[in-house]
C-alpha cells in the first residue's frame, strides 16, 4: 500500500482515500456518494467532506466495519 500511495503522491495527487480492508461495494458506494455530495454540492473542503460522510454513515447506524476502514491521506 505504501508504494502505491507514494506513486500517487509523486504523480501530484494532493489527497488519497484508501481502504485498510475490503469493504462491501454497497457501503463503499454509500460513503463515496456522501463524500462527493459534501465536496461538490455543499462545497466543503475535502477533509471535512470525508469526515462528514463517515459521520453520516455512523449516524445511520452502520457498523464501523463499513466506514472506518477508509482513511484520507494528505
Amino acid at each position: 500500500v505504501y508504494g502505491l500511495q507514494r506513486a500517487f503522491k509523486i504523480a501530484g495527487a494532493k489527497y488519497l482515500i484508501m481502504s485498510l480492508w475490503k469493504v462491501p461495494d454497497e457501503q463503499t458506494a454509500q460513503l463515496m456518494t456522501a463524500f462527493y455530495k459534501n465536496w461538490l454540492e455543499r462545497k466543503m473542503e475535502i477533509p471535512a467532506a470525508f469526515k462528514a460522510a463517515q459521520r453520516e454513515m455512523r449516524t445511520a447506524g452502520l457498523a464501523p466495519y463499513y466506514w472506518a476502514g477508509f482513511v484520507l491521506v494528505e
